[in-house]
Formats: C-alpha cells, structure tokens, sequence
C-alpha cells in the first residue's frame, strides 16, 4: 500500500466503513470489522468482502487486508441471539471520533467496557506509592508492586486480596483491569522475574523462514565486512606506496 493523497482521502472517507486515517493507516468502523466477521464465517473471502463494501484490495494492499483478518478474528465472536448470529467484541478495542475529530479508542476485555477513570479517581489512585503513572484510560504500576504481587500470588493470595492489602481499592482499580494485571504480569515474570524491561513483549518463536533468511542476512553481512577489511587493506598499502 502507497502514500494515499490527500484527495484521495478524502474521496475514500465517503465510504461508510472507513471512520478516519491515521497517517497513512485507514481506520476502519466497529461495524465494518464485525461485518468482515460474519461474511468469513459464513464462507466469503475476505478480499470478496472488501470489494463487496466498495473497497479496492489493491489499493489498500494485502499485507494490510491480512493483517486486520488476523487481529480481527481473535478480538471477535459469533454468538446467537433470538435465534440469529450476531458479531461481539471480546477484547482489544474499537475507535470512536470525537467531537474535535480526534481518534478515541474504547477499551473492551471479556466482552465488557473497561471504564475510564474520572478526575477524581486519578487523584485518589495517584496519592497510593505504587501506581507510576496514570491517565484516565490506562494505569502503570511500579516494578516493586509487580514484584510484591508476583510473590504473594505465587504464596496463594488472591490477586483482589493483594490490590486491597496494599492500599488499591479493586473497585477503583477495576477488576477486569485486574484480572489483566494478573495475566500479564504471569507471563511476563517467567522471563523477567525483577520486571526489570520497559515494557514486555512475548518471545515470538522464529520460523524455518524467518531463520533461514535471518542467517542469510548474517552470511551478506560477514561477506560484506571482509570486503571492506580487503579494500582497507588495498587502500594502506597504495598509500604505502605512495610514499616511499
């Protein structure tokens, strides 16, 4: 997928199923990403969908159209209601526009919104030694109370116990929010026990492909560097020559 032009843009934002850009990045609507779902549920390709919804696959570029089909199928599922099949987001989480047309993203975790925290609670959860950072949207804990946490979830205790014992409130906190503190913090402390990282990401296991052309890079790499040692070399000894 190219630049696409501001003209462009704005043309392609006439489309009902594209919210807004992001730079380069086209942001879809909640409800194109759960009609996308459906279709593929019920046997259609999804660059049959696109085109269906007046977009061109082309144009958008397939790296993209396969990336959102991944990411969209694990934040969705197909539940009946009433006897009909209908789309529900389970996770991640779906954008909005606001009034001043500023991108918004509205956070889901088991089906459920995750609330924003008003002013108030900010305050209140900013004066406790082991949140780092907040905004209304999100909230960072210290490494100490990862680690704190980690110990006393690995000795039996409850992880809203752990929250409350140390001076947070889970129902400020959030239970769903807690629920994914546990989560991540489970994984993360496997590899990093002292959270000691900025920010973790799990280990993606390396494909046969992803190796193969990983050591090919490394052979290019070894070659060209004996080249240039070899052309040093060259260049030392012409410069000897020169002066003698």
């Amino acid at each position: 997928m190219g630049k696409f032009t501001n003209k462009r843009k704005k043309v392609l934002l006439e489309n009902k199923y594209i919210l807004t850009f992001s730079k380069d990045h086209i942001i879809y609507t909640e409800d194109f990403r759960k009609k996308v779902i459906l279709e593929l549920s019920n046997g259609k390709h999804i660059l049959e969908i696109y085109k269906k919804c007046g977009l061109d696959p082309d144009e958008i570029g397939l790296v993209s159209i396969k990336a959102n089909k991944h990411n969209w199928t694990k934040e969705f599922k197909i539940v009946e209601e009433n006897g009909k099949r209908k789309v529900v987001r389970i996770k991640g989480a779906y954008p909005v526009l606001t009034d001043d047309k500023k991108i918004k993203y509205i956070t889901v975790e088991g089906g459920k919104l995750v609330k924003d925290y008003t002013k108030d609670e900010i305050e209140e959860l900013k004066k406790n030694k082991y949140v780092e950072e907040i905004r209304k949207d999100k909230i960072t804990f210290t490494k100490e109370f990862k680690i704190l946490f980690m110990k006393e979830f690995n000795n039996g205790k409850g992880n809203l116990q752990i929250f409350a014992e140390n001076g947070l409130n889970p129902l400020l906190v959030g239970k769903r929010r807690i629920k994914t503190c546990t989560r991540n913090w489970k994984k993360q402390a496997k590899n990093d026990p002292t959270f000691s990282r900025q920010s973790y990401h799990p280990i993606k296991k390396e494909s046969n492909e992803e190796k193969k052309k990983r050591l090919q890079d490394i052979k290019y790499l070894q070659k060209r560097v004996n080249q240039l040692e070899m052309e040093n070399e060259f260049l030392k000894k012409v410069q000897t020559l020169r002066k003698g």
